[in-house]
């Protein structure tokens, strides 16, 4: 089996100014496949956000980990922000704006 990173995102709550905060969390997962692999991190996903009565945005971005094995479910990064945003135009700023998308040719 591989080892996939898979990136969430999560409104967080609202700063004392009254800003928007987002959470970016990557958590491992070990999968046959990157199907599996998005499966087991959505269902952890909304279990986070359950438990921590947050918003998550309906998008994850994954990626088949190179090198020796880790521990399924582990959280490996977690950053903050905080923007007037929506979490909508959030993921859209921070995560489609500047996509790179190499040309097939």
């Amino acid at each position: 089996m591989a080892w996939f990173g898979v990136k969430s995102l999560y409104h967080f709550g609202e700063s004392s100014k009254g800003l928007n905060i987002f959470e970016e969390r990557i958590v491992v997962f070990e999968a046959d496949d990157s199907k599996l692999a998005h499966a087991k991190a959505e269902q952890e996903a909304e279990e986070y956000a359950q438990d921590n009565d947050f918003k998550l945005h309906n998008d994850q971005i994954g990626y088949r980990q190179d090198g020796k094995p880790l521990i399924d479910g582990y959280e490996v990064w977690s950053e903050l922000f905080e923007a007037s945003l929506t979490l909508e135009q959030f993921y859209e700023e921070h995560h489609e704006k500047y996509s790179y998308c190499p040309d097939d040719t």
